[in-house]
């Protein structure tokens, strides 16, 4: 299991863009793991249960659609932002039962990544210093 409420898995085929986006998400301060199959994605999500997942739509292994469907009959505790290069419009209005977050098309801008990370989870907590 992750440690915080800061965690983050990424099922992404593309090692390079699975690499920078965790990089990114690490230097702002969130807890990331990844995966680059929809089987492993499957496996982290039950053992290590993420606050929220960045899911590629077309895995070698399987679709990311399938396995959100899954998410979402499986109750698991997890929010879901769906990454994708394919033009996947019709199905944005998809019943996920509340664990669907966004929609993003790649090439992700790590700005909107961020927004849409911190309105899933919350920002990185500001750290006072203690008084005199």
């Amino acid at each position: 299991m992750f440690e915080s409420n800061r965690s983050i898995l990424l099922i992404e085929d593309d090692l390079s863009l699975a690499g920078s986006l965790g990089q990114f998400l690490e230097e702002n301060g969130y807890e990331t793991l990844s995966a680059a199959t929809a089987k492993r994605g499957w496996d982290l999500l039950r053992t290590a249960r993420p606050k929220l997942c960045l899911l590629d739509m077309n895995l070698p292994d399987g679709s990311g659609l399938d396995l959100l469907r899954k998410i979402v009959q499986s109750r698991l505790p997890v929010r879901v932002v769906v990454m994708t290069a394919l033009d996947l419009a019709h199905l944005r209005p998809l019943d996920a039962a509340g664990v669907l977050v966004a929609w993003l098309t790649k090439p992700v801008n790590p700005t909107e990544l961020l927004r849409i990370v911190e309105g899933a989870i919350g920002p990185q907590p500001v750290e006072t210093a203690a008084p005199h």
